[in-house]
């Protein structure tokens, strides 16, 4: 499946920079991250104003590690 994600501000994933770029994925891997990609896909969303990013993590966590683990 492809997934192309048009017009985002992609954050990216090793550098950290936030550009405004395309985004297309194949088969759930990032393929190619440039602007004006023009390539068919299973899938296109428009991203205009919004953030692309590999993945949010929700840092709040409690790991009850060592002991209270039954929570």
């Amino acid at each position: 499946m492809r997934l192309l994600i048009r017009n985002g501000r992609v954050v990216h994933p090793v550098t950290g920079a936030v550009l405004l770029q395309d985004l297309l994925a194949e088969d759930g891997k990032i393929a190619l991250m440039e602007r004006g990609i023009d390539l068919e896909a299973d899938e296109t969303i428009e991203a205009s104003g919004l953030v692309v990013s590999p993945g949010l993590v929700d840092m709040h966590v409690h790991l009850r590690d060592p002991g209270l683990t039954y929570k």
